[in-house]
């Protein structure tokens, strides 16, 4: 299973703010597109994300 992390990062802190797995029966491609959307609906929400393959460090305590 693949996982997508959107983190944000201040003051030199990266912390996650969402996290999403692919879908047994989603392609490739379709898990891309969805986590582009949710970077521009996030993104239009104000907050400056970034897809990363890992989480945040606010998650590796």
């Amino acid at each position: 299973m693949s996982t997508t992390y959107l983190n944000t990062k201040s003051k030199g802190i990266t912390k996650t703010v969402a996290e999403f797995s692919k879908q047994g029966d989603q392609s490739n491609r379709e898990f891309r597109e969805f986590i582009k959307e949710q970077v521009v609906e996030y993104r239009k929400e104000g907050m400056d994300v970034f897809k990363s393959p890992r989480p945040g460090d606010d998650r590796n305590n």
